[in-house]
């Protein structure tokens, strides 16, 4: 409710509608909208490329129209399949814009480099890598991570923060999941 501009990916629109908020634009194929375009009150970006997903094809037009910083809510498709694809998609773009996927149960962030995360203390929290071979430095952290190369199946799973934030030095993307709660 407090974003300035919603941008809604085809079918997503729908939702938004349910919830009795309403999007400025609709970015996507269009297969998946429930209702005559017209009835939608916004502009409507017919992107048919399908060989990309409607997310990829909407961060593509994101990129391209200037916008580097998005807050992805409703992007699991409900499926594990979608979630699992939206996620690496995440990690496909963190070089071109900056991307907050929210889930169900977690704000999940990729991150690469070194990064300030803001937190709150106890909050439950897992660094998992997005490639092999990422080493991985966390400080902040109940059990902090020392140049270590995160491996499954554990990776570095549930762990929690100490203060108001914690830092991370990595060589490599990783997926940083921030649990709302326990």
């Amino acid at each position: 409710k407090s974003a300035g501009t919603i941008l809604c990916i085809d079918g997503g629109a729908d939702k938004l509608v349910d919830l009795g908020l309403h999007p400025n634009l609709i970015l996507g194929d269009m297969d998946s909208l429930s209702f005559a375009r017209e009835s939608y009150n916004c502009e409507l970006i017919d992107l048919m490329d399908q060989s990309k997903t409607d997310l990829e094809k909407s961060l593509d037009w994101c990129c391209e129209n200037g916008i580097t910083e998005l807050s992805l809510v409703g992007c699991s498709g409900e499926q594990d399949d979608h979630n699992m694809a939206a996620l690496w998609t995440v990690v496909s773009y963190y070089k071109k814009m900056k991307l907050i996927f929210y889930s169900n149960y977690s704000k999940i962030k990729c991150v690469k480099g070194d990064a300030k995360i803001g937190s709150f203390p106890g909050q439950t929290i897992s660094i998992i890598p997005a490639k092999d071979n990422v080493e991985v430095n966390a400080d902040g952290l109940k059990y902090p991570i020392n140049k270590s190369i995160l491996e499954p199946p554990s990776f570095g799973t549930r762990n929690s923060v100490i203060g108001d934030h914690f830092s991370i030095q990595t060589t490599g993307p990783v997926w940083v999941f921030l649990n709302y709660t326990e």
